[in-house]
């Protein structure tokens, strides 16, 4: 499109640059909304787009899309061709209704967001293309949730996961606000009836056309209206051969009447729209059909429908808000709107008030621009477009309701809790480090199911006892609302416990079985086996049963966890399990689509591969050989880095200060030259996104470094030469998402310094994962790494006084975050930040980093408490010896220094030990070698860092206000002790070193090597339990009840009685084994009161486990007291230890005296 000059339109210039489409290309899986719809060579092409990088491929997308784009702007007759796939939505009335998707090739996809750009971006500058949001995406109003318009390249939306999750977490926090301070007396929930469908595109055309910038050129408009007629008007793609058309069924689902226009009067019909009664009665269905082949209304599933559906909102949604002026929340065509004005006996009316008000915006629109809309129309499709067909209306029929909010019940109250638990779950989901945590989650998922599944029957139960009382509004409200929320929320818990289940099963053979009896449930929804077997087998012919069969389906089907079931099952299927699988979607498929409609099948379609359809590729064939978003990478890496390969290390520092003094568009240019035209391509996308200049220094850097290249945190040479920290450093930076290569730069990570070549201690890529998943921000995380590498010096030959101490190095370091991130997981109420997590993560590295210094000498001398008292003990040691008459002689003298460096040595490790949180805090505060943290995340690592060792209840007893701060202080507190006491395991401390050295131990050094070494790690999981049978959402109705499981390799439980009974844990009489004990906490043990069982009310097994673990043991009771007394905590608290002997006590007899004695003389202070 050229001006009179001669000219090329800007417009079009950058509709068809190369730059344009290379940001529809690199943003691809956002937008490819039905998957499993696109023919199998588009399939293959997704795939291969996976790699961003490949210049051939990219520049020949390119070409195909431009000239796809070309076809469409220029032959007036040329339409995006969808084609449309019927999936199954819901049985109303035993008769089937369906969901219409649309799709198209991938070519034309691209091409579509290409177009869709100029009207959701300004046209970005050339020297400085930054993507901004049009004119028009600012006119989104704020509370709109969905399909808000991302500027990050890889994204043309932003995450619907995160945006549903905010407008559920908003509209449920605001439902729990209005209720308590009634503001807002209503909340009212308005669905529109076949949204999508029911739009006429002319309306949305004239709305755009209105809010295009002023300053566009006349041939500008031209092709911005060419380009939106040409999103907005879509030609059915019917297929081969031309004669194809729907079937009666599929044309009365996608031709049906909303039931808000068909119920009103024939003379209002009449004033506002064409009745399509005139163009079926004029022409039989096929060839009514076949003249309109035009999608009807806006084509859900393709690109450009959301975007679009948003923008006719607008209007809508100001009707609403002139209607029930208040506090609103929209998701697409979904609505929550908080008011005071309902009026209840009138509600039926307002609703019908706002169709009429819509209806005329509508006909506003059609008779304003009736002459020019001939013109818009594609050719002989005016009487279709303005036909009843069309019209945007709420449902009148009970979907559209309101709730009171003085008369909710608690349950809707704490739906938000419900909420809040989705949406945590969902973010933990992809958070797990151990089967432990997936264990966890698993169980919490069940529970969660259930408790909704209750409060779904009972729901149900008061639905019926409403329908046979035979009440009215508003004496019974519609629950639908809630209904569909919890339906929402089981569907979401059940899927993902399906998904954590297939982790670990099959453990066994029986174990197998019975996890694909659960898939079966779901897949098969409970038919019995033998009329399964004849459906499967074509041989039901009874309408009943076929009735019910579909039914069954229908309710497993619509919960959105059946395609899951199914992808699992086939996981684990046998060959002839998956046969009946393949027989069964076929029957469900003739029961769903009427002969002659299997073409248009979305379950045809989506499982065309389970059901035989023989593909080049299969899915998992794709992934493998696709899916590296680095494969021309590496490829260019292979031919352009030559030079850089199996250099020695000095080689790569010189490299590595070279690239640091080069610009970015210097670096990318090592594996793109201009002339090639990826560089180009690629312009827009690296102005807005790091994450290419990211990938290409990745992939220069690893290839450098001989470091496989990927963006997999954990780190390994291909050669014999190990890695450094700062060869680690640079690639922990290059492989973040979060990259800035203003942070990377600033840090001058420089692999000549000497803190940079130490060669790094491999037990921290035990933790890099988590670093990456709870700390994300790449500075914080090179802060981690220096902060381990300091440990790792500073512990290297240990301890000074305290050789029988057991490690606090890094080792001690790793467990203990290991362990914050298991209770985070475990203990539903700890929710922290990953400002938390770093300084957390700091004081696991930190919080006894006092006890390698060596006490100064002259402490001694000017301690005049404790040091004077041990001077004054020994002076009178001596005085008491029995000395010769002529002095004593060198024996005595031997024997008097060996007892006075004793006690001088046990004076100095009771320095370092006794006080070594608050020495530690101190040290943190004030040493120069860890400069790099910031003065104030040092002062908190401190006071985190200190808390190790204080009394629990100055931590559990201090106020908290955790959700108005940054920082979870308390929360911190509490996980670093209960981290810290949790690392009790037998790797701490070295069996040949006991055995060698116990005579020279202190007696508490002794028990407690001793007990390490029985003591052989711990689990720590979940078990809960609903308390209130009858259903309900309230908090506290779930327990969750902690176990801590310790297995040890002792099996001594001889029987005693216990003169000092244990004040914060209680011993499980009815629940002792041969192999286990069971201890509650936070209860006191009493006596028992059968004289004859006096003797017998304690253990060795118990007393040994409570003198050892005496701090953990107070620290379970006051957490579980605080968890059961904080009114935020969903769940009631109960708290187990376990303890479970794992094989015969195997310690000498010696070793046993040392327990034995230890233990009498404890319970016994």
């Amino acid at each position: 499109m050229r001006s009179k000059t001669g000219q090329e339109s800007k417009y079009r210039e950058h509709l068809l640059s190369d730059i344009n489409i290379y940001l529809a290309i690199y943003s691809l899986n956002s937008y490819i909304f039905e998957y499993n719809l696109l023919k199998p060579e588009d399939r293959q092409l997704y795939h291969q787009l996976q790699d961003k990088f490949d210049e051939r491929l990219v520049s020949k997308v390119s070409e195909d899309v431009k000239k796809r784009i070309k076809q469409l702007l220029d032959d007036p007759d040329e339409f995006i061709q969808a084609r449309v796939y019927f999936k199954p939505k819901k049985l109303v009335a035993g008769k089937l209704e369906f969901r219409p998707l649309h799709t198209t090739d991938l070519i034309t996809q691209i091409a579509i967001v290409s177009m869709l750009h100029l009207f959701v971006y300004e046209i970005p500058e050339k020297e400085n293309p930054k993507l901004t949001l049009s004119n028009l995406s600012r006119l989104i109003p704020s509370d709109f949730y969905g399909n808000r318009v991302s500027v990050k390249p890889e994204s043309l939306f932003k995450p619907w996961k995160q945006q549903y999750q905010k407008y559920n977490q908003n509209s449920n926090d605001a439902l729990k606000k209005y209720h308590t301070s009634l503001e807002y007396k209503y909340e009212v929930t308005l669905d529109l009836e076949n949204f999508f469908p029911t739009i006429n595109p002319v309306i949305i055309y004239h709305y755009i056309i209105g809010y295009l910038p002023a300053h566009l050129s006349e041939q500008d408009m031209r092709l911005m209206k060419t380009v939106l007629r040409k999103l907005l008007f879509c030609e059915l793609d019917f297929g081969k051969p031309v004669t194809t058309t729907f079937t009666e069924q599929l044309q009365e689902q996608y031709l049906k009447i909303s039931k808000h226009k068909a119920s009103k009067s024939k003379d209002n019909e009449q004033q506002n729209t064409v009745n399509t009664k005139k163009i079926k009665d004029a022409e039989p269905p096929e060839t009514a059909v076949k003249s309109r082949k035009f999608v009807r209304g806006i084509p859900q599933g393709l690109p450009q429908s959301y975007f679009l559906g948003n923008i006719y909102m607008i209007i809508v949604s100001e009707i609403f808000r002139s209607t029930f002026t208040g506090v609103s929340y929209f998701y697409v065509d979904d609505s929550v709107i908080f008011t005071n004005d309902i009026q209840e006996e009138q509600f039926q009316k307002q609703l019908e008030n706002i169709n009429e008000q819509i209806a005329k915006k509508e006909q506003e629109f059609l008779k304003k621009y009736q002459e020019e809309n001939i013109k818009i129309y594609p050719q002989n499709t005016q009487e279709f477009y303005e036909s009843n067909l069309y019209g945007v209306g709420l449902h009148l029929s009970g979907k559209s309701s309101y709730v009171r909010l003085d008369r909710l019940d608690e349950s809707e109250v704490y739906l938000k809790c419900i909420s809040r638990q989705m949406s945590q779950a969902g973010s933990d989901f992809f958070r797990m480090y151990s089967d432990e945590e997936n264990r966890n989650l698993e169980k919490k998922f069940e529970i969660l199911c259930q408790q909704v599944k209750a409060q779904l029957d009972k729901l149900e139960k008061q639905s019926q006892e409403k329908e046979e009382q035979n009440l009215t509004e508003p004496e019974v409200r519609d629950t639908k609302k809630f209904r569909d929320r919890l339906i929402r929320y089981y569907r979401f818990f059940k899927y993902r416990k399906q998904r954590l289940s297939a982790m670990h099963r099959p453990e066994d053979d029986s174990d197998e079985q019975i996890y694909k009896e659960e898939l079966e449930e779901i897949i098969y929804a409970g038919v019995q086996d033998k009329t399964l077997e004849r459906f499967i087998d074509g041989r039901v012919q009874s309408a009943k049963e076929k009735k019910d069969i579909l039914e069954r389906f229908m309710k497993s089907y619509s919960n959105d966890i059946w395609d899951a079931a199914v992808g699992m099952y086939q996981t684990f299927a046998e060959e002839e399990e998956i046969s009946k699988l393949q027989r069964y979607v076929q029957e469900i498929d003739k029961l769903c689509i009427k002969e002659g409609g299997e073409k248009f099948s979305y379950l045809q379609c989506t499982y065309r591969e389970l059901l035989g359809d023989n593909a080049d590729m299969t899915e998992e064939e794709l992934h493998i050989l696709y899916d590296d978003s680095y494969k021309s990478l590496k490829r260019l890496a292979q031919i352009k880095l030559k030079k850089y390969a199996n250099k020695h290390y000095e080689v790569a520092e010189y490299y590595c200060a070279r690239f640091q003094k080069q610009q970015d568009e210097e670096i990318v240019k090592i594996l793109f030259s201009e002339e090639k035209g990826l560089y180009d391509k690629m312009k827009l996308v690296r102005a807005n996104t790091q994450k290419i200049l990211r990938m290409v220094m990745n992939t220069i850097y690893s290839y450098l470094f001989n470091v496989e290249i990927s963006d997999h945190p954990v780190l390994a040479k291909n050669s014999k030469k190990a890695l450094t920290y700062g060869e680690l450093r640079i690639l922990a930076f290059l492989r973040n998402p979060w990259f800035q290569t203003e942070e990377f730069r600033k840090r001058e990570i420089v692999l000549k310094d000497p803190l940079n070549k130490g060669v790094v201690d491999y037990s921290i890529m035990r933790v890099m994962e988590i670093f990456y998943s709870f700390v994300k921000d790449p500075v914080k995380i090179d802060n981690l790494i220096l902060t381990h590498k300091y440990v790792y010096d500073v512990w290297q030959n240990g301890s000074k006084h305290l050789y029988f101490y057991t490690l606090h190095n890094q080792e001690h370091a790793i467990t203990l975050i290991q362990n914050i991130v298991k209770l985070i997981h475990t203990i539903d109420f700890f929710k922290i930040s990953a400002i938390d997590y770093y300084i957390l993560f700091l004081a696991c590295y930190l919080h006894d980093i006092s006890m390698v210094k060596i006490p100064s000498s002259d402490l001694f001398l000017i301690d005049t408490d404790k040091a004077d008292e041990l001077a004054k003990d020994l002076q009178d040691e001596y005085r008491q010896e029995n000395l010769p008459e002529n002095g004593p002689d060198i024996l005595c003298i031997k024997k008097y220094m060996l007892d006075s460096y004793k006690k001088i040595d046990g004076y100095f490790e009771e320095i370092v030990r006794g006080r070594h949180e608050k020495d530690s805090a101190a040290e943190i505060r004030k040493r120069s070698d860890i400069s790099y943290l910031d003065v104030l995340i040092r002062e908190i690592v401190a006071e985190i860092s200190e808390a190790h060792g204080a009394d629990e209840r100055d931590i559990y007893g201090r106020k908290s206000v955790a959700s108005q701060q940054l920082l979870s202080i308390k929360f911190d507190k509490i996980l670093i002790r209960l981290a810290d006491l949790l690392d009790m395991s037998n790797y701490r401390v070295s069996k040949p070193i006991l055995h060698h050295n116990m005579q020279q131990m202190s007696e508490t050094s002794a028990f407690h090597w001793i007990s390490h070494l029985l003591t052989q790690g711990y689990k720590l999981y979940t078990e809960y339990e609903i308390n209130n049978k009858e259903g309900g959402l309230i908090p506290k109705t779930i327990t969750e009840k902690l176990i801590l499981e310790i297995p040890v390799a002792m099996s001594q439980m001889s029987a005693f009685a216990c003169k000092k009974p244990c004040e914060k844990v209680k011993i499980d009489r009815t629940r002792i084994s041969q192999h286990q004990i069971i201890l509650i906490c936070g209860e006191k043990c009493e006596e028992n009161n059968e004289d004859n069982e006096k003797e017998r009310n304690c253990n060795f097994l118990c007393q040994w486990f409570n003198v050892k673990n005496d701090y953990l043991i107070r620290e379970l009771a006051a957490l579980k007291e605080y968890l059961r007394r904080n009114v935020n905590n969903y769940f009631e608290c109960e708290i187990e230890i376990r303890i479970t002997c794992t094989e015969k006590t195997n310690i000498d007899a010696k070793q046993f005296e040392v327990l034995n004695n230890y233990i009498n003389k404890k319970k016994h202070i």
